[in-house]
């Protein structure tokens, strides 16, 4: 199936549609019109013999047997193309190439046609002796200085590097990239937030590549990390603007935490892939957004299934263009004594027809995977702790292993304290396995909250599908103590819990879907099941966003404790903010966004009567503290509760 692209072009790109330049004494003929709709930056930076990535449109790019050629005043130099795939080609810049600006050209036997002018910064390094055997090779330095004991990998064979900051591998090439773990008191160089530690290769193991970074000192043993699940941006249902809200919310942590070092980890679906084709919305575009409204942390990503192009078939096309534009979908770094690994457990199996269908994947880890990872722990001591990301869940909220391979990564985490966190579902939970598996498993919601609906529907009021507010996690990191607060987006950390008094609460379509059909009618009070009906059971319920067994609650009533008990519902407020919405204005609610069932956050308590007070007390493991004087009965509608 041919490919179309959205022409959003990555920062400082710009896409150029270019027409014939004649040379003199050249001709061109119509057969041999060269059409070019490329995205080419304002800068490239690198070092002779380095592979450069460029994309392009349409199939308007360069052909086999096509160079680049660079030109300055009367001179030119040509760089050879090494590959042409169907949306990108790759070329390695010449030894002649020096800092300055040059004219970048395409040229097709006679005819040579200029798209624009580019700066390069050519890096001066160290000659490195080549060894037989050994395809990939390079230098770590940190100001001059090689940086020893650096783990280099191409996602398969593993290395590290050599007193003087050197690494040689012997690569296959089959993941056509090298990554560093960016090793501990060092941080690497970004791209607006997104740290370069990989680099492209050419996918020939018959040739041989240099690849070398250059590291900053830093004191980043005690450092805050955000961690960020579901995003979905697709320029529609006002999510931009939504957006902005939590940018501003994390900015402001930023701002307080300025004393810190701090860094950000994605979760997955930053963007959402039947959008990069009908909205124009894809990978870029969401690194336009991000690096626009954030400043002054690095952004480690994790790739979620909507961040792979379904209109390519099985798993490895499908990460083709996440690895092209954000990062390899598997690597490791480090940061004080914390070990972070990323993971992709989102297997593609799927093959798109004509129109595009075909979302096909499971929840799995690969053996590639498995077998680079338990390579890349063995430089790691046991000692230091072990945070590992994935998009979906290693473990259901009840506990149970969810996953294919959960078993395996079980095992290569034995010994270490393992803090395991994923997203996917737009629901938190938590799973404290660490009494028998050293394993604390987090699922941190969305920051979409349902796919950005419920704040579409009603300004300021954006919940995920259990009813918890959207917002991201804050991770403070020092040596090995792990501390960790959900913030709300919008709100102080000590919203940490929302009360429901039952007798107040009828979800009936008159009173929160009157415009519906009675279809739709009907179908939303059967969705909102007990809810629809009056109750004078005097019962109230609590909805712990982030709660774990550790956690305590107390409620009392006139002095009297009362004891409470963990029960299965759908969130009152979900149910209006969202479904009722979608119903009320003619829509079909889409049965993933639709309330979920809370199995391990929602708490009952009877009270004594309809109009008692109960007062209300939170704490979290880390003896932070939220309480409500709940003054009953306690109104329910949409307003009262989007304070």
């Amino acid at each position: 199936m041919k490919r179309i692209f959205s022409l959003i072009i990555v920062v400082s790109s710009v896409l150029f549609a270019v027409s014939c330049e004649k040379e003199p004494g050249q001709t061109e003929t119509p057969a041999e019109k060269l059409e070019l709709l490329i995205s080419l930056p304002e800068s490239f930076s690198g070092a002779a013999g380095d592979i450069i990535s460029v994309k392009y449109y349409s199939g308007k790019g360069p052909k086999d047997g096509d160079v680049v050629v660079l030109k300055q005043a009367s001179s030119e130099i040509i760089c050879d193309i090494v590959t042409v795939s169907s949306d990108n080609f790759t070329f390695k810049i010449a030894p002649e190439v020096e800092t300055g600006k040059y004219n970048f050209c395409i040229r097709r036997g006679d005819v040579t046609k200029t798209v624009r002018e580019v700066y390069f910064t050519i890096e001066k390094r160290v000659v490195i002796t080549e060894k037989e055997g050994y395809n990939v090779y390079g230098l770590i330095s940190c100001e001059g200085v090689g940086v020893p004991g650096v783990v280099v990998s191409d996602g398969i064979e593993v290395t590290e590097t050599d007193e003087g900051g050197l690494y040689y591998l012997k690569s296959k090439e089959y993941n056509r990239l090298v990554f560093m773990s960016i090793p501990s008191g060092y941080e690497a160089v970004s791209d607006g937030v997104v740290p370069k530690f990989h680099k492209s290769l050419d996918g020939n193991a018959s040739t041989t590549e240099r690849a070398d970074w250059q590291l900053t000192k830093v004191d980043n043993k005690d450092h805050v990390m955000y961690v960020l699940g579901d995003m979905h941006l697709a320029d529609r249902t006002r999510d931009l603007i939504q957006f902005s809200d939590f940018t501003a919310d994390l900015n402001e942590q930023i701002t307080k935490n300025k004393s810190r070092r701090q860094y950000a980890l994605t979760l997955g679906d930053m963007s959402w892939d039947l959008y990069w084709y009908s909205r124009l919305y894809d990978l870029y575009a969401y690194l336009n957004t991000i690096n626009e409204k954030v400043d002054g942390i690095q952004i480690f990503h994790t790739i979620g299934n909507h961040d792979h192009d379904m209109m390519e078939a099985g798993d490895f096309d499908t990460v083709t263009a996440f690895k092209k534009a954000v990062a390899p979908t598997y690597y490791s770094f480090n940061i004080g004594d914390v070990h972070y690994v990323v993971l992709d457990n989102i297997l593609c199996t799927n093959v798109p027809d004509d129109k595009g269908n075909g979302r096909d994947y499971n929840s799995s880890l690969t053996a590639d995977q498995l077998t680079w990872l338990r390579k890349d722990l063995s430089y790691v001591d046991k000692s230091r702790t072990l945070v590992i990301t994935m998009h979906a869940q290693m473990y259901s909220e009840a506990g149970k292993q969810a996953m294919s391979f959960s078993s395996e990564l079980e095992e290569l985490c034995s010994g270490y304290e393992t803090h395991v966190m994923s997203a996917h579902t737009h629901v938190i939970w938590n799973n404290d396995h660490t009494a028998s598996k050293g394993i604390m498993h987090h699922n941190s919601g969305a920051i979409c909250g349902t796919w950005w609906w419920t704040g579409y529907y009603t300004a300021g009021l954006n919940l995920c599908k259990d009813g918890s507010p959207a917002g991201y996690y804050v991770y403070e990191m020092n040596g090995n103590d792990v501390k960790w607060r959900f913030k709300p987006t919008g709100k102080d950390f000590s919203h940490m819990f929302r009360t429901y008094d039952r007798n107040a609460i009828v979800l009936d379509a008159a009173g929160f879907a009157p415009s519906a059909s009675s279809s739709n009618a009907s179908a939303f009070e059967k969705s909102a099941s007990h809810w629809s009906s009056k109750s004078t059971d005097n019962y109230v319920y609590i909805n712990v966003f982030d709660y774990d067994p550790l956690w305590k609650i107390e409620v009392t009533e006139n002095g009297t404790p009362l004891s409470y008990k963990v029960v299965e519902a759908k969130d009152p407020l979900h149910l209006a903010a969202y479904e009722a919405k979608r119903y009320n204005d003619g829509g079909t609610p889409t049965s993933s966004f639709k309330a979920y069932t809370v199995g391990s956050h929602m708490f009952r308590v009877k009270a004594s009567s309809a109009a008692s007070t109960l007062e209300i007390k939170v704490t979290d493991r880390f003896g932070n503290t939220s309480s409500e004087t709940m003054k009953r009965p306690k109104s329910f509608s949409l307003s009262a509760y989007n304070k």
